[in-house]
């Protein structure tokens, strides 16, 4: 650590570097405070050690300016004159701590590992971000699973490739993250990433979106539309729910696979297109393929190179890695220091199915990350949903002897988590959540409002992802 010392007193200089230097710690110094200040500006110290009274300019301005320009600058003011009101006077400056003289070189130690634990924690959080900014790119898939960074290996040569890619997995997993991740480490980086929700629109809706529409080709059908495989040409098309494709929409692909030609809706006219397609699915395709749902020509041309990824069930060692990432993200987001997560914590999500894959994880961190109380600082079990302590202790966390009311306090959860998660799957979408588990709109609706479920804050977060 680079440590500036800012003082008027040789004496002090020499005695702070006599021993500082015998601690590794390399020290630039200054007499006084314009001096200093300029000694800051120029060398950026990981901490500055300011006196408070000084010639030319005092220790509290100093650190305002300082400040000024590096708001994350450690400074702490070193005062003969303590008192409350200086001290107070220098934090809301921005000032991490304070010394007061005489000094005790066992305090001024114990003040820069204090400030060594800040440093480690504000680059943790830099790379945090930088991280978390890859990520929702797709330029990185993060995971300790030894199973997952194999394919993520084998990932990064089919990259290099024009080939079809098909992405299966139970719902949250992350398959859109690892068709990003293929994107970005692609020759088609520079181009657009579009993503498609097979399942979310009608197959009309779906064949203009993505092939487009001529002038009167159907009613509605007002101007011109390019289609994806237009806008996107040179890029990637990601087609999620790809199993719930209807056997006309996989003809009209399987040209497209084959040819690199298309038409638009209401014209004859083939069109080229050099767009690459990743393919992504919950469903079984080989089973829909023998119930005749799925063409086998098209299951074939889509699954060149398959990845499976694993749910988080069977990737343990990932649960407490993403936990903690994403507590540490919401952290940063919501400017609230999260210093540390009770065993029990670590027990309940090391022993739960997580059904929602990544996705509840994170919803899960999201929870906790906002009720965590900040004068603590510690995530701890009673944060954690009921129903995951129910699920791990098989005992429901509600203590309640009427049948009926426990009945219908389960059944409550039950129905909160399984629309929730089906509309987070059809990015908020009511309509397509109902056709797919299967009731109507109208109920869907009328459940959701009865439930609470903010289905418009799902929407949302959907189209910021």
């Amino acid at each position: 650590m680079r440590i500036a010392i800012i003082d008027d007193d040789q004496d002090i200089i020499n005695w702070l570097k006599h021993h500082l230097d015998q601690k590794g710690y390399e020290i630039i110094a200054a007499l006084d405070g314009r001096k200093g200040l300029d000694l800051i500006l120029e060398n950026e110290p990981d901490v500055s050690l300011v006196d408070l009274k000084m010639p030319s300019m005092d220790g509290l301005e100093v650190i305002k300016q300082v400040l000024e320009t590096y708001p994350q600058a450690l400074v702490v003011m070193m005062t003969a004159h303590a008192s409350i009101q200086t001290a107070v006077e220098a934090m809301k400056l921005g000032a991490f701590d304070y010394l007061t003289k005489p000094l005790h070189m066992e305090e001024v130690l114990m003040m820069l590992a204090k400030c060594r634990e800040k440093i480690s924690l504000l680059k943790e959080n830099r790379l945090l971000k930088v991280q978390v900014e890859q990520m929702s790119r797709g330029d990185i898939y993060i995971t300790q699973n030894e199973n997952i960074q194999r394919l993520l290996d084998q990932a990064g040569n089919v990259a290099a490739t024009d080939s079809t890619v098909l992405i299966t997995g139970e719902s949250g997993t992350g398959k859109e993250v690892f068709a990003k991740y293929i994107h970005k480490n692609s020759q088609r980086a520079g181009k657009q990433f579009v993503v498609v929700n097979c399942a979310a629109l009608s197959e009309q809706l779906l064949e203009s979106e993505l092939f487009g529409h001529v002038k009167g080709s159907f009613t509605g059908a007002y101007t011109d539309h390019a289609g994806y495989f237009e806008v996107a040409d040179g890029g990637t098309i990601f087609l999620d729910e790809a199993g719930e494709l209807s056997p006309t929409m996989q003809v009209k692909l399987l040209r497209v696979l084959q040819e690199k030609e298309f038409s638009r809706v209401g014209e004859t006219k083939a069109r080229r297109t050099d767009v690459r397609i990743i393919a992504a699915t919950n469903r079984d395709l080989q089973q829909l393929m023998a119930e005749g749902k799925i063409r086998e020509d098209f299951y074939y041309r889509i699954n060149v190179f398959e990845f499976l990824l694993l749910p988080l069930r069977e990737r343990p060692e990932d649960i407490m890695f993403y936990y903690e990432r994403f507590i540490e993200e919401y952290a940063i987001q919501m400017n609230k220091t999260i210093s540390g997560i009770d065993p029990n914590v670590r027990d309940l999500l090391l022993s739960y199915d997580w059904p929602g894959n990544i996705r509840e994880l994170k919803n899960v961190a999201e929870r906790t990350s906002i009720l965590c109380n900040p004068a603590t600082g510690i995530i701890s079990s009673d944060l954690i949903p009921d129903r995951l302590a129910w699920s791990v202790g098989g005992e429901a966390p509600y203590q309640n002897d009427d049948f009926k009311q426990a009945k219908e306090i389960l059944v409550k959860e039950f129905e909160v988590n399984f629309i929730t998660q089906h509309l987070r799957q059809h990015n908020g979408n009511i309509a397509a959540t109902a056709r797919k588990i299967g009731v109507h709109p109208v109920f869907l609706r009328q459940k959701i409002a009865i439930l609470g479920i903010d289905a418009k804050h799902i929407k949302d977060e959907s189209a910021k992802a």
